[in-house]
């Protein structure tokens, strides 16, 4: 396996005051995450609740506690705790999945992309084959329905779709998305979609609904 891009620069841009290799806002210290829940308002449940938060072993998938939280912020409650697993980050998630559904079966994803989208069915023993679609500036880093159809065997199992896009920065549109799904629908395909950047679009009224609430057989990182 590959050493990741990433993580060989940012060993190599550790020492640097002000790295820009990093996905990610610098993390906040304890200390000013409280800080923050007091300057909010009236949270003094919530910060009780934190100090008081036992450390012990949670459940496979993570706390019930914690899944409820992310199906009312985050899928608005459509879909159930119950259908919600946390992993110590998404790779981990994107891995998983692919052992779940790349095995047995010929899988389409997109490039350029971050690695766990591109290549985590290779990892998997027993995968079928790999395609690699595109993406192209040409076409505004959008997916092509029809090189899509084009792609899927007769033993196609798993999509990786990364959507809002990183690197190229862009959001499909409802149609597309729809269109996407329905291509796969089609074929009995299963889609997981990367949303780690999902709520962070510039304009609200682009935001797509989550994979998870979209497709029966959808399945939503983030």
């Amino acid at each position: 396996m590959n050493e990741p891009w990433s993580k060989r620069h940012k060993r190599e841009f550790k020492s640097c005051k002000y790295s820009l290799s990093n996905s990610f806002a610098q993390p906040l210290s304890m200390p000013e995450l409280i800080a923050k829940v007091k300057d909010s308002g009236d949270n003094q449940s919530l910060i009780d609740l934190y100090h008081n938060h036992p450390l012990d072993y949670v459940p496979n998938g993570g706390s019930i506690d914690l899944r409820r939280d992310i199906a009312r912020v985050v899928y608005d409650d459509q879909l159930p705790a119950e259908n919600i697993l946390v992993f110590p980050g998404g790779q981990v998630a994107l891995q998983t999945a692919a052992l779940a559904f790349a095995r047995g079966g010929h899988s389409i994803v997109f490039t350029p992309g971050y690695q766990s989208t591109v290549e985590s069915p290779r990892w998997v023993v027993g995968n079928e084959g790999i395609t690699k679609l595109v993406r192209r500036p040409e076409n505004e880093w959008q997916v092509d329905p029809t090189e899509l159809k084009e792609a899927i065997r007769p033993n196609t199992k798993f999509l990786i779709w990364n959507e809002p896009y990183n690197p190229g920065g862009v959001v499909a549109s409802a149609q597309l998305q729809q269109e996407v799904i329905d291509i796969c629908k089609d074929h009995g395909i299963v889609i997981l979609c990367d949303e780690v950047y999902r709520l962070l679009e510039h304009n609200d009224e682009l935001r797509l609904p989550p994979m998870a609430n979209a497709y029966e057989r959808g399945i939503s990182a983030v």
